[in-house]
């Protein structure tokens, strides 16, 4: 046994779990804990943002890129509400991580106190777990727990509260801490029902013709997830795999059997209709949802077969057979079971009927010409040629966000991160930050954003600066809120109201927070931008400006549907 102070106890824990940064900004209530963190700075750096949201989604990418949790640490009161919509997109997004809180003085607890808000009351919705340290005691124990809440499924945020007084106590810590602190983040392996779905799979494969694999993010965003696995599993299945937004790089995008992301908000047409015609649908993960079917309008014609640790799943209309089991040991068991290669020559010729009509729809904005403006298919078809394919993705939500899904391909899982169940803005400027700081070596970190997202965190650029980060922000600049003006323009008869918005320049933007700034104003700009986004010797911030009337490729049809339905 040693003797700790709590705020050590929480920094030997985060250090033991190989946890290398904690984002965030100070406040009085968690001074004395960033006061214990100068003596860990060798092992835990601290990262000021300028907003709280910023510090929670970038805590949140670091932990999607690596596998490991993310952390956070922000002041009580206006600290957490400030963090809440970040917390959220963790959440929906089964992102690891811990945020840590101060809370007023024990004394002052529950007396309508100066900062005092009910803290528990405002994340049990959005978290996966709140663990208040009131008595210096409880604290090797707390904390042991939200590192293990945050990774046992389904995964997510984790709150970590500490009352301001209780930050300098002392506590005994016994000498097995460490170890505990670093097996708690562990991924669990607990057995479920991955026997029974591999054998139930199994007997249905005998009468399917057109299977097809539903890659989720609970599966590829867990760590020991390998995608040579889930190929060769297709393979002897004879099926297709499509992917949901957060599924993306389960399979790379460039191989004959991956289809790639499938529903609302940036899927292929080509995966819509192998998911529409498919007679088996194995899910692995927790994503057969409103979104993967544009709100259950766009469905199989088959048996639908989850596997999934997820309770979310439970609460979904009854459209398929639920297994409470783990993807990963799912497709361990499947892949165990069937071996070699099946061959279902007239599901081939279907897909690939269905990819040459996707690939002509993604092919004609290539062929148009813009007046006055760069053509923004040329500029992410040029983007995706330039960048490794290691590169790092961070979408924003918008149109803007469905070139990125139709011209820049995913190779690897954990590559693609993208606020996709929440729908929020405000998270994909943040996540580059994040991504960038814990990348692997050599992954370029591109961030592709709408004007009206970016405004929203444009302040972050002093982080980006300060902090050295090497990554590329491209602003996709169409003066408006898109989403919502085309759907005033198609579904409102043209009623716009409150949807079209002017922008800073955005070239005097970047240099005053000291940032090289390329401004795409036709296409014979696009191979200097290109080039710079792919070389990241600095980071970077690309305008690129756009019509407000210009509509990517995407299933227009079911996205009408799903708007009525």
């Amino acid at each position: 046994m040693r003797e700790l102070t709590v705020a050590r106890v929480v920094a030997e824990a985060l250090a033991a779990a190989g946890i290398p940064r904690v984002y965030g900004i100070i406040g009085t209530s968690i001074l004395d804990f960033l006061d214990t963190l100068y003596d860990y700075r060798e092992r835990v750096d601290f990262v000021t943002t300028r907003h709280e949201q910023v510090a929670v989604s970038a805590a949140d990418a670091e932990a999607r890129v690596t596998g490991r949790p993310g952390a956070a640490a922000v002041h009580a009161g206006p600290g957490l509400l400030n963090s809440m919509t970040a917390v959220g997109i963790a959440y929906r997004d089964r992102a690891p991580l811990v945020l840590i809180v101060g809370a007023v003085r024990r004394r002052l607890r529950g007396t309508d106190a100066w900062l005092e808000v009910d803290q528990e009351a405002l994340a049990r919705p959005v978290t996966v777990g709140f663990h208040s340290i009131s008595q210096p005691g409880d604290a090797p124990e707390e904390v042991i727990e939200a590192l293990r809440d945050s990774v046992k499924p389904p995964r997510g945020p984790v709150v970590l509260e500490v009352r301001e007084d209780v930050w300098k106590s002392k506590v005994r810590v016994p000498d097995d801490f460490a170890s505990r602190a670093r097996e708690a983040v562990e991924p669990p392996d607990a057995e479920g029902e991955e026997e029974r779905f591999a054998s139930d799979v199994e007997s249905l494969l005998g009468d399917a013709e057109r299977p097809l694999i539903l890659a989720c993010g609970e599966l590829a965003l867990d760590p020991r997830f390998r995608q040579e696995e889930l190929l060769g599993l297709a393979e002897a299945m004879g099926a297709y795999i499509a992917t949901s937004g957060n599924g993306r790089g389960a399979c790379p995008e460039d191989h004959p059997r991956c289809l790639g992301r499938v529903g609302f908000g940036g899927g292929s047409t080509a995966a819509d209709r192998a998911l529409e015609r498919s007679d088996l649908v194995v899910v692995l993960g927790n994503e057969f949802d409103d979104i993967t079917t544009y709100a259950y309008t766009l469905m199989p014609e088959g048996d639908i077969l989850v596997a999934s640790l997820d309770p979310s799943v439970e609460k979904r209309p009854a459209y398929y057979d639920h297994y409470k089991a783990s993807p990963l040991r799912a497709l361990h068991a499947l892949a165990s079971r069937l071996r070699g290669r099946t061959e279902r020559p007239e599901w081939d010729r279907e897909v690939s009927e269905a990819r040459k009509r996707w690939a002509a729809v993604v092919e004609a904005p290539l062929r148009k010409e813009y007046k006055g403006l760069p053509n923004p298919a040329r500029f992410f078809a040029s983007l995706d040629k330039a960048l490794p394919r290691s590169r790092i993705i961070t979408a924003g939500q918008g149109t803007h966000v469905l070139y990125a899904y139709s011209y820049t391909r995913i190779y690897r899982p954990r590559s693609f991160l993208a606020a996709t169940n929440l729908g929020a803005m405000s998270y994909a400027f943040p996540a580059a930050i994040g991504a960038a700081l814990a990348r692997p070596e050599g992954a370029p970190v591109v961030s592709i954003v709408g004007d009206g997202d970016f405004l929203m965190t444009v302040q972050d650029l002093e982080t980006l600066r300060r902090e050295g980060v090497k990554a590329g922000i491209v602003v996709v600049n169409d003066n408006c809120y898109k989403v919502l003006y085309l759907r005033q323009v198609i579904q409102l008869g043209g009623r716009v109201y409150e949807t079209l918005l002017g922008n800073p320049d955005f070239q005097k933007l970047a240099e005053a927070f000291d940032i090289p700034f390329i401004r795409v104003e036709s296409d014979s700009d696009i191979p200097r931008a290109v080039e710079a986004l792919a070389r990241q010797e600095t980071p970077i911030l690309v305008e690129l400006p756009v019509s407000k009337d210009d509509l990517p490729p995407l299933n227009l049809d079911y996205t009408l549907k799903m708007s009525s339905a």
